[in-house]
């Protein structure tokens, strides 16, 4: 009986936490690591984010990240995947018209 009780406690502990994190925070996922972010305001979402292959439509739509990441003082991660697609878009021309 005890280790039924405890095991639901913890997943009411487990629970209760995935829901402050999903509510207050984005877990964004970069080129090299897992950065958490705080939101700018408290909504219940799905807070994963995979910013390795953003676009800047991307950053159009979602403009809360956005927003969020540039509050926490870490744009460079906004700069990154900017460059990076910029680098990928660049090499595929080059590729294309060395083709030709």
């Amino acid at each position: 009986m005890f280790n039924r009780l405890t095991t639901f406690v913890f997943g009411i502990f487990v629970g209760a936490v995935g829901i402050m994190v999903s509510e207050n925070y984005y877990v964004v996922r970069s080129k090299e690591t897992v950065h958490l972010v705080p939101k700018i305001a408290s909504k219940l979402e799905f807070p994963y984010r995979d910013i390795r292959q953003y676009s800047v439509a991307d950053w159009q739509n979602n403009q809360s990240l956005a927003l969020a990441i540039i509050k926490s003082k870490k744009q460079d991660l906004m700069l990154e995947t900017g460059l990076n697609n910029m680098q990928q878009h660049f090499d595929s021309m080059l590729r294309s018209l060395s083709g030709s």
